[in-house]
């Protein structure tokens, strides 16, 4: 695998029949490639468990938000 200092992040819409034909591509490049939902199953496993965030701390949260 080559080593990249900068990469670019795409979106692209794969008919399900080439996403084989396409991971092939991917591994002689040496790119990687994942699907939505392998990405959503990343953040998911990584995102704290315990938050010490009280539901008054995040509605303040998102009326700053909202009506700043």
């Amino acid at each position: 695998m080559q080593a990249t200092t900068m990469t670019q992040g795409v979106y692209l819409n794969i008919p399900r029949t080439d996403w084989t034909l396409f991971q092939e591509l991917v591994n002689r490049f040496g790119w990687q490639a994942k699907t939505s939902e392998q990405v959503l199953d990343e953040f998911l496993k990584t995102r704290p468990q315990n938050v010490d965030l009280s539901e008054e701390d995040i509605m303040n949260e998102v009326r700053a938000v909202r009506y700043a």
